[in-house]
C-alpha cells in the first residue's frame, strides 16, 4: 500500500524496500518518528495596556484572576444594593420623625395659624411647684401641657409660652402663680384670632397682694399680669353668645342711673361709705373721728369685722386721721380690705 513520508498528521512509517512510494528528503531508514509541526517564529511582545480610569483597588493589584475578576462587578452590586437599603432607611426614619411630631401637637392636621402647632415649640411640664420662681429665658419656647403652678413666672426677651389645645376640648390647663410678668419681647399664648382655644384655660393668681413671701415688681406689685412695653399677651377663646338673668321688668326708658360722689370737704377723720355689689346703692355713710377719739377708732374696727363678704367699701380721710388710729384698727383694715396704705398715714 502507498505511503508517504511528508509530514501530515498520523506519524510515518518505513515501507519495505519492494515497495513503489515518494520519499520526502531527509528520509533515515529504519527509523519512526512522529511529525511534529514547525515552531512558530517569536516577534515582539505587544505593547503593554495604559491603565486609563482604574479604582483604587485594581491599581494596588493589577493581577488579578479570571475569578476575581468576576467578583468585582458583583461587589460593586452589593454596595450599590447597601447604599440604596440605607437611603430607604434614612427617609422613612425622617417621614416617621415627622408623623410622630405632628401628632405631638395636636393630634390634628397642622394649622398654621394656631400658636401651639408651630414646630418650634417644646413640649412643657412643669409640674406644681409652689415655691419656685420659673424664668422663660431667651429661646426657651415651650408648650404648657398639663396644669402647673408656680410662685411666680417671668417670661423673658425672647421666650414663649404657648397653652396647648387639642380639636374637642377636652384639654383643659390650669395655671397658678402669685403673679406673671411678659417683658420686652416675651409672649404668652392663649389661641390666635384665627384658631380660637377650644379648652378650657384658667389663670389663677394666688395669695394676697400684701404676702411678703412673694418678691415684690416696682410699679406692679406682687398679685397681677404685667405686660410691658414690647411684650405679648394673645387670650382668644371660643366665641359663644352672650346673655344676662333678668329678676325685673326693664321699662322702655331703661333703669334709672346716677354716680355717687363723696362731698368735697370731708369732716375730719375717716369717712366711711358701703355699697351693695348689684345694685349699687349705699347702704351705711358715717364718719369716724380717729384723729381725736380713740372709741370711734374701735368702732370702725367693730364694724370693719362683721362687714359681710362681697360689700363694696370706700374710705377718704379728712383733714387728720391719725392721731388716735389704734393699731388694732389699721390692722384690721389691712385683713378685710387688703390695704397696706392705713399703715403710712401721717398728720395731715
Amino acid at each position: 500500500m502507498p505511503t508517504s513520508d511528508c509530514p501530515g498528521r498520523f506519524p510515518a512509517f518505513v515501507a519495505p524496500s519492494h515497495s513503489n512510494h515518494q520519499r520526502c528528503p531527509g528520509y533515515v531508514p529504519g527509523r519512526v518518528a512522529p511529525v511534529r509541526s514547525p515552531t512558530p517564529s517569536k516577534g515582539p511582545p505587544p505593547p503593554p495596556l495604559k491603565p486609563h480610569g482604574l479604582r483604587l483597588e485594581q491599581r494596588t493589584a493589577p493581577s488579578l484572576s479570571v475569578e476575581n475578576q468576576r467578583r468585582v462587578p458583583s461587589l460593586n452590586i452589593r454596595q450599590r444594593k447597601n447604599t440604596l437599603i440605607c437611603c430607604g432607611v434614612s427617609l422613612g426614619a425622617f417621614f416617621l420623625t415627622l408623623i410622630l411630631v405632628l401628632s405631638l401637637t395636636s393630634g390634628d392636621e397642622l394649622d398654621e395659624n394656631c400658636p401651639d402647632h408651630h414646630l418650634s415649640l417644646r413640649s412643657w411640664n412643669p409640674g406644681h411647684q409652689p415655691g419656685k420662681d420659673i424664668v422663660v429665658q431667651t429661646g426657651h419656647l415651650y408648650r404648657l401641657e398639663s396644669s402647673a403652678t408656680f410662685r411666680s413666672l417671668t417670661i423673658q426677651s425672647g421666650g414663649r409660652v404657648v397653652f396647648a389645645d387639642n380639636v374637642d376640648g377636652s384639654r383643659n390647663i390650669t395655671l397658678r402663680t402669685h403673679h406673671i410678668l411678659i417683658e420686652d419681647g416675651g409672649a404668652l399664648h392663649i389661641g390666635s384670632p384665627k384658631c380660637r382655644y377650644r379648652s378650657r384655660a384658667t389663670i389663677a393668681l394666688m395669695g394676697r397682694s400684701d404676702n411678703k413671701d412673694v418678691p415684690e415688681v416696682r410699679f406692679l406689685g406682687r398679685k397681677f399680669i404685667g405686660v410691658m412695653s414690647g411684650g405679648t399677651l394673645e387670650l382668644h377663646g371660643t366665641e359663644r353668645v352672650s346673655w344676662s338673668l333678668l329678676t325685673r321688668t326693664i321699662p322702655a326708658s331703661g333703669l334709672a342711673t346716677g354716680d355717687y360722689a363723696f362731698q368735697k370737704n370731708f369732716s375730719r377723720g375717716i369717712n366711711f361709705r358701703v355699697f351693695d355689689p348689684d345694685t349699687s346703692a349705699l347702704l351705711y355713710a358715717e364718719r369716724y373721728d380717729t384723729h381725736d377719739s380713740w372709741n370711734d377708732s374701735l368702732r370702725l374696727t367693730q364694724l370693719l369685722r362683721s362687714l359681710p363678704a362681697g360689700r363694696i367699701v370706700a374710705m377718704a380721710v379728712g383733714d387728720s386721721a391719725v392721731k388716735s388710729l389704734v393699731d388694732e384698727t389699721k390692722k384690721a383694715i389691712k385683713e378685710v380690705l387688703g390695704s397696706r396704705f392705713a399703715y403710712d398715714l401721717k398728720y395731715r
